[in-house]
């Protein structure tokens, strides 16, 4: 067999080694196109069952978002996908960005229209609000739609975790989720056990409103230790006789005001000295906009409830609990 000269022995070691490199190079892109392609299909579906048991799938994370309620609004932001949302409804007005979001109607009465212009691949809605319609008509043109109802603190949590994996914001929304998560679990151990202290909630003043234990607020008032006096009410919000009040005799006046300091709302509960509450100043003001909406801010509101009910249960060590008044056995989470 003849060996090569020298000159195709080069040749051939050159061959060799550019084989080797071309190998080499294939073989990273090869590594470097799957690792984009699994990026890639990280980011192309994204999904979430809502709070009805819809599953909502995205093409990708959204990017044109539109909130039908107040608190949804506060949720996105909370989620780190305040800059997303492109139509919100009046009343929208936390945190401050919120209030220069395009209106698509009012809290009860959204325009579908709006909403459609607002070329939205995601909107989101509140199974109590009066949007259902909405919501089957938007489904109907091809718009995804989640739809949330949080009834306890958990829920609240869920609602952020849920938003942040449509928006691929997973880690803002599950931080954020978490603190208010270990927040409420912080204030149920320090005040969760401690002497119960009987509540009116004043929603209204006249007519004489209150909450029942269905509510977010009721699970705010038993987090707390609180016991309210109309926890087995057969309605979210009934109305009450003043008879029926002056009968149960609260440890508590609680109301939600827009401004800590306004204690003018304690002034029309001096027509009623009678009451434990109104002789020994037992008035514990909550921040209206925290208090009253499914958000991340409840940790905030029900902070000052907790501290307000301290303050009444230390000023009254040896008062009894009526029956009426009692713990329910509702979990507070």
């Amino acid at each position: 067999m003849t060996r090569p000269g020298f000159p195709q022995a080069i040749q051939l070691m050159h061959r060799v080694v550019l084989h080797r490199r071309w190998v080499r190079l294939a073989t990273i892109g090869l590594v470097a196109w799957g690792a984009l392609v699994a990026a890639s299909a990280a980011q192309a579906a994204v999904s979430a069952t809502d709070f009805t048991g819809h599953r909502v799938t995205l093409a990708r994370p959204a990017e044109r978002i539109v909130a039908l309620t107040p608190h949804l609004v506060e949720n996105l932001f909370t989620a780190g996908l305040g800059d997303r949302l492109v139509g919100a409804v009046r009343y929208s007005d936390y945190p401050a960005a919120a209030q220069r979001i395009p209106r698509v109607g009012g809290y009860r009465s959204v325009s579908l229209e709006a909403i459609v212009a607002r070329r939205p691949d995601l909107v989101v809605a509140w199974a109590q609000s009066d949007t259902a319609d909405v919501v089957r008509r938007l489904r109907g043109l091809g718009i995804a739609v989640y739809v949330d109802d949080p009834t306890d603190f958990a829920g609240i949590a869920r609602t952020i975790r849920d938003l942040g994996r449509l928006g691929g914001t997973e880690a803002t929304a599950e931080t954020a989720a978490t603190t208010f998560t270990n927040r409420m679990h912080a204030l149920r151990s320090r005040y969760g056990k401690q002497r119960p202290v009987s509540v009116f909630y004043e929603v209204a003043m006249d007519p004489l409103i209150t909450i029942s234990g269905s509510s977010m607020i009721g699970a705010a008032i038993r987090l707390c230790g609180g016991a309210n006096i109309y926890e087995d009410a057969p309605t979210a919000a009934p109305h009450i006789g003043i008879e029926s009040l002056i009968a149960r005799n609260p440890d508590a006046i609680v109301s939600a005001q827009p401004a800590d300091d306004d204690k003018s709302w304690q002034r029309a509960w001096q027509q009623w000295p009678t009451l434990d509450a109104v002789a020994r100043d037992h008035f514990v003001t909550v921040p209206r906009g925290a208090m009253s909406r499914p958000t991340v801010r409840m940790a905030e509101a029900t902070t000052r409830l907790c501290q307000g009910l301290e303050r009444v249960r230390r000023d009254s060590p040896n008062a009894d609990t009526p029956d009426q008044a009692r713990p329910s056995s509702h979990d507070a989470s």
